[in-house]
């Protein structure tokens, strides 16, 4: 069983794009940001909106592979299948000069878990498709707010080497909603596309050690289905980049805690009312 964790120290990592909603007068007519319930699907940073709004979030993805993708010389196949259990506790408040004080059951706002499946299919020597699906249930403490949770897609990966370097496009499509206990539902489909590079170092800690530098750039679209809402401006895409250090030969471990890489992205959108720090752990096609 592979276990990875967005929590390696009692809330070291926080944060994730779901924009937890300020409260509403009857009065107001403006939709308010992203929903809670989306929270497990954008994935582990901190994030700030026009810089008065921020939204952290603890997420842990224990995951069990029952069998590896492999391409064999003679064209025959194995498809990869992974079982997912991410579960995201969203923060009511984090300080990260103080991020202990931020495990406290009184600043947890809400609950999410969300399993599901993915399914890594090496269709030749470059291209691989990884389809996925998950649904879950979430509930917002303090509240009777309560939500299904649900997404589908497909990961496309072109992998190609260059010297040393190795570099990957890759592209995703996906279907992401929400039905709430009460109130309607609401869906949108992000579209991304992204480019993965990494490069040997040189140094090593040890002589049984090889190291790798990651480093991507991704563009996702959410068109006219998902809008981040701050004052007037609408937030409709996402820009990241970001770099992390891995192991050329096995992962990284810290403690009992094993990790494909361990680096730091930053998101914002085109119009720049988004801002957001992310935790790297595994490359997009496998996250």
């Amino acid at each position: 069983m592979q276990i990875h964790l967005a929590l390696p120290i009692l809330g070291l990592i926080a944060a994730s794009l779901s924009l937890w909603p300020a409260t509403a007068s009857p009065q107001e007519t403006e939709p308010g940001p992203v929903h809670w319930a989306y929270s497990a699907y954008f994935g582990t940073g901190w994030y700030s909106v026009s810089g008065d709004r921020d939204v952290f979030v603890a997420r842990m993805t224990p995951r069990w592979t029952r069998s590896e993708a492999r391409l064999d010389a003679d064209g025959s196949r194995a498809v990869g299948i992974n079982f997912k259990f991410p579960i995201s506790v969203g923060l009511n408040d984090f300080e990260f000069d103080d991020p202990l004080d931020a495990v406290d059951v009184d600043n947890v706002s809400y609950l999410s878990v969300n399993p599901g499946i993915d399914i890594e299919i090496p269709i030749n020597r470059v291209w691989s498709l990884r389809p996925y699906a998950s649904i879950g249930y979430g509930q917002a403490f303090g509240t009777s707010e309560s939500a299904w949770t649900y997404w589908a897609g497909v990961k496309s990966r072109l992998a190609f080497r260059s010297g040393k370097l190795n570099w990957r496009l890759l592209n995703q499509i996906a279907y992401v909603g929400y039905t709430p206990n009460t109130g309607p539902s609401d869906s949108f489909t992000p579209l991304m596309i992204g480019f993965e590079f990494d490069y040997p170092l040189a140094f090593s800690d040890n002589p049984g050690k090889r190291w790798l530098l990651h480093w991507y750039t991704t563009y996702s679209v959410y068109g006219d289905n998902l809008e981040f809402t701050a004052g007037s401006q609408q937030i409709t895409d996402q820009w990241e980049l970001g770099a992390a250090l891995g192991g050329r030969d096995s992962p990284i471990q810290i403690w009992f805690m094993k990790f494909d890489r361990l680096g730091l992205g930053y998101r914002t959108s085109s119009n720049g009312d988004l801002r957001g720090i992310t935790f790297v752990f595994r490359s997009e096609f496998d996250e």
